[in-house]
């Protein structure tokens, strides 16, 4: 389940977000519906589950 985390500075009231759970562009589509309603972080950055690949699984099946 994706978890968004928020920090606000107290000293200079700068935000901070980071998503979790989420692999991939999706993890931009939510910050920017995050964003758009509380407005844009102090700073930007892609963690290594953005550069993730989706998992797939091959299934072969035979004919009998």
């Amino acid at each position: 389940m994706p978890e968004i985390e928020f920090t606000i500075k107290e000293e200079t009231g700068e935000m901070e977000l980071q998503v979790e759970g989420v692999q991939g562009p999706a993890c931009s589509d939510i910050a920017k519906l995050v964003t758009d309603l509380v407005g844009a972080p102090a700073r930007e950055e892609n963690t290594r589950e953005y550069y993730a690949r989706p998992q797939t699984v091959r299934q072969v099946h035979q004919k009998s």
